[in-house]
C-alpha cells in the first residue's frame, strides 16, 4: 500500500507499522527490478518466501536458485543486485518490511497456473496502483496519444500519480498484468492494449461500476466499508449500516433525512446493492440487500485503498457522448446530475485540448450543483493552467460577484492562468464588471459562459472555439482601449 508523507510517496506493506515503511522516492507503483514473469517462476518464488520467511539472506539464495530463477545470471552478483528481487517482493506486498511472508503470499502459495497469475493481477489492480495505470492508458488512447512506458509514466505523474520515467517499474507491472490476462500480447505500443472485460473477470466489477464507486464521496465510501464489515447477511436495515459507518468513521456525517437518494441510489446504480425505500413519514428505515456483484473481499479493499488512487479522474467521462451529458444534467437524481457535470468539465477540457490535473471540488462535495477542475496544457503556443467551474443550477438566481471572486481567490492555490466559468444561468452586471477589473489589474484571463453560451454548446459543442475566440477578441479590444486611455 502507498502512503504519502512530506509530499513524497512511500510504499508500505499492508498491515506493517508506518514507522517501518521503506521510503521509495516519488513512486506510486511497486519498483519491480529483477522481478518479472520472464525472469521469475512465481509459484516457486512464493514458496521460497514462505520457506525462508524472516531470513533475508536465505531468501536471496533461494530466489536466485535454479528452481525460482528462469534465467540464471552468469558471474557473481553484487550485494545490491542480489537483494533486488527481495525488495521487489516487499514492494508488491509479498513480504513485510522484516522480510516475513505476508498473508498475500500464503494465499498465493495455495494456487498454481492461471489462478495464481489471476490472483496476483487482482492484487496489483487493487493495491499496487494497477487500476490507475489502466485509467491512464485509456485516457491516452482516447486522446490518440502514443503509449509507452515512459509516456505513460510522464502522463500519470502530471496528474499527481508519480511514476518514474526510464525505470523498470511500469514495465514490470505491465508484464505481471499481462500474464494475469489484463493486457493482450504484443510488441511495442501494442503491448499496452487492455484485454476487453479484463477488469470485470478479475474483480467482478463492470467498468461502469468502477467509475461510479471511484467517484463516491467519503461518507458514501464509508457506508460501503461498513456494509463489507457487516456482511454476509441476506438483508440489512440501511439505518443500521449508516450508524455502523458513523461509529467506524467519527469524522464523517450523514444527512439522515436523505439516505436513499444520497447513498442508496448511487450504490444501486453501481450494481452492488438493491433496496426498498419505506418512506421517511413512516419512520421506517429502508431495507437493502447485496447483489451477485457484491464481493466483500474486493470491495473492502477498493473503498479503503483503490478509490484513493482513482479519484483523480474517471475514464468513463472521456467516452460519454455530449447528448447523454446534457440529458443527464436534467435528471431528477442528484448523483446522475453530478456525474454529468463532471463529464461536462472533462468534455470542455478535451475540446480545448488540455489535460486533466485535479478536481478542486467534486460534484458530490458541493451538493451536485457545481464542480471545479484544474486543467493544464499549451493554448495558443503558450503553457497555461485552467480553473474550470461548471455550474448546473437552472432557474436559480444569477451568478454574482461573489461566485467570480471565489474562483479568483482560489488561483494562488491552483496557480491558474485562466478561469472558465460555465453556467446555465446568467451573470449579474456586477459579476461581469468584477471579472473585467480583475483582468485589467492582473495577468489572469477570465471567460464567462452563461445561459446563451451554455445553450449554444448544448446544440453544438464545437461552438466552444467560436465562443472563446469571440470573448478573447473582446478582451483584446478592451485592453487596447484601456492602454490608449492610460497613455493619455
Amino acid at each position: 500500500m502507498l502512503t504519502k508523507a512530506n509530499g513524497e510517496y512511500e510504499r508500505q506493506t499492508p498491515g506493517a507499522p508506518a514507522m517501518t515503511s521503506r521510503r521509495i522516492s516519488r513512486t506510486a507503483i511497486p519498483v519491480g527490478t529483477q522481478f518479472t514473469p520472464d525472469l521469475v517462476d512465481l509459484e516457486n518464488f512464493v514458496q521460497a518466501l514462505i520457506r525462508e520467511s524472516g531470513d533475508k539472506a536465505a531468501i536471496e539464495r533461494s530466489v536466485w536458485g535454479p528452481r525460482v530463477r528462469k534465467r540464471v545470471k552468469k558471474g557473481s552478483l553484487t550485494h545490491r543486485t542480489r537483494s533486488l528481487p527481495v525488495e521487489a517482493a516487499v514492494q508488491y506486498g509479498l513480504l513485510d518490511v522484516d522480510y516475513r511472508a505476508t498473508p498475500l503470499a500464503h494465499r498465493l502459495a495455495k494456487l498454481s497456473g492461471p489462478p495464481l497469475f489471476h490472483a496476483f493481477a487482482r492484487h496489483i489492480l487493487l493495491e499496487c496502483g494497477g487500476l490507475r495505470v489502466l485509467e491512464g492508458i485509456e485516457q491516452m488512447h482516447s486522446d490518440n496519444r502514443k503509449v509507452t512506458g515512459d509516456t505513460l509514466a510522464r502522463y500519470l505523474t502530471e496528474q499527481g500519480f508519480p511514476v518514474a520515467e526510464h525505470n523498470t517499474a511500469i514495465n514490470s507491472l505491465r508484464m505481471w498484468l499481462e500474464v494475469g490476462g489484463v493486457f493482450l500480447s504484443g510488441k511495442g505500443t501494442d503491448c499496452w492494449r487492455i484485454a476487453p472485460g479484463a477488469r470485470e473477470r478479475l474483480l467482478g466489477l463492470k467498468d461502469e461500476s468502477i467509475a461510479i464507486l471511484s467517484g463516491l464521496a467519503p461518507h458514501q465510501l464509508a457506508f460501503v466499508e461498513a456494509l463489507c464489515a457487516a456482511a454476509p447477511q441476506k438483508t440489512y436495515l440501511a439505518s443500521s449500516i449508516r450508524d455502523l459507518a458513523a461509529v467506524r468513521n467519527p469524522s464523517i456525517s450523514f444527512d439522515r433525512g436523505s439516505l436513499p437518494n444520497d447513498v442508496l441510489l448511487p450504490l444501486k446504480a453501481s450494481g452492488i446493492i438493491d433496496f426498498e425505500a419505506r418512506g421517511t413519514k413512516s419512520g421506517k428505515s429502508s431495507i437493502l440487500w447485496t447483489t451477485e456483484d457484491f464481493d466483500r473481499e474486493v470491495l473492502s479493499i477498493f473503498v479503503t485503498r483503490t478509490a484513493k488512487d482513482l479519484d483523480a479522474v474517471i475514464s468513463g467521462y472521456y467516452t460519454k457522448r455530449p447528448a447523454d451529458i446534457y440529458r443527464e444534467l436534467d435528471s431528477r437524481e442528484n448523483t446522475v446530475k453530478g456525474r454529468a457535470l463532471e463529464a461536462l468539465a472533462i468534455r470542455v477540457m478535451r475540446l480545448i485540448g488540455l489535460r486533466f490535473v485535479a478536481w478542486n471540488n467534486r460534484a458530490a462535495d458541493t451538493g451536485y450543483g457545481e464542480v471545479d477542475a484544474v486543467l493544464a496544457g499549451v493554448f495558443g503556443a503558450l503553457p497555461t493552467r485552467w480553473q474550470i467551474q461548471c455550474k448546473n443550477t437552472p432557474g436559480s438566481q444569477r451568478a454574482d460577484l461573489e461566485d467570480i471572486a471565489k474562483e479568483v481567490g482560489l488561483t494562488p492555490i491552483t496557480r491558474a492562468t485562466h478561469i472558465l466559468f460555465l453556467a446555465n444561468n446568467d451573470f449579474t452586471t456586477e459579476a461581469r464588471k468584477y471579472a473585467q477589473q480583475v483582468m485589467h489589474n492582473s495577468s489572469l484571463t477570465i471567460f464567462l459562459l452563461g445561459r446563451k453560451e451554455f445553450s449554444d454548446l448544448k446544440k453544438e459543442d464545437a461552438a466552444l472555439g467560436r465562443i472563446l475566440l469571440s470573448q478573447a477578441q473582446e478582451m483584446v479590444r478592451k485592453v487596447s482601449a484601456d492602454s490608449i486611455f492610460s497613455w493619455k
